[in-house]
């Protein structure tokens, strides 16, 4: 009996072990995704620290798991993936897009899922980028979906993305302050945001 329990350890033990190696691996590997989109330059709007803290503090205060909060901080590092695919002279232009160009970037989030799910174990972070972009109210994109068709995670998301993208200052115009970026938020709950989102945002 004790040959059997320690044999049922020893393997318990190794698949914990390749489980950390594995994990470390994923986040080594996100984290090599997130500087690579980082170095794109002023463009691109990269997820700062703060932006991560806010997702998973709002992640918390819809009790996820601790696999869903793990998941959510993938997404938070990743969500804009698909810009890697995007010319610079688009995300540094400073003047109106073209509709063409215009198309282009709404075509960003399902590129960046595309992305993701050629690597296993992000799965999951999928949906989120895809759909992270979709309005409350239905008339986002890339797929026009509405209410709770919209992942949690990506609901998430849209508020603190809007939020962060608002207060970075861009190539075409100049950061808001912290308090009207909460004002334009709390304007568009029910229409872009999930007024639950909203709330505990």
């Amino acid at each position: 009996i004790m040959k059997t329990l320690a044999e049922q350890a020893a393997v318990a033990i190794k698949n914990a072990q390749l489980y950390k190696a594995q994990e470390g691996l994923t986040m080594g590997s996100i984290k090599a995704l997130a500087q690579i989109i980082e170095s794109r330059g002023a463009g691109i709007c990269s997820p700062k620290s703060s932006f991560l803290k806010i997702v998973l503090l709002i992640g918390q205060d819809f009790h996820l798991s601790e696999h869903e909060l793990k998941i959510l901080q993938y997404a938070s590092l990743l969500h804009d993936a698909g810009e890697l695919v995007l010319p610079e002279e688009i995300l540094r232009k400073r003047g109106k897009l073209t509709p063409k160009e215009y198309q282009l970037i709404k075509e960003h989030p399902l590129k960046g899922a595309r992305i993701i799910k050629s690597l296993k174990s992000l799965k999951p972070v999928s949906p989120i980028i895809m759909y992270h972009h979709e309005n409350y109210d239905g008339t986002g994109y890339p797929r026009g979906l509405a209410g709770n068709e919209i992942p949690l995670g990506a609901r998430i998301m849209a508020v603190v993305g809007a939020f962060e993208a608002m207060i970075v200052k861009r190539p075409y115009r100049k950061s808001f302050s912290i308090a009207r970026a909460i004002e334009e938020i709390r304007r568009n709950s029910g229409r872009q945001f999930d007024p639950v989102v909203v709330s505990a945002f």
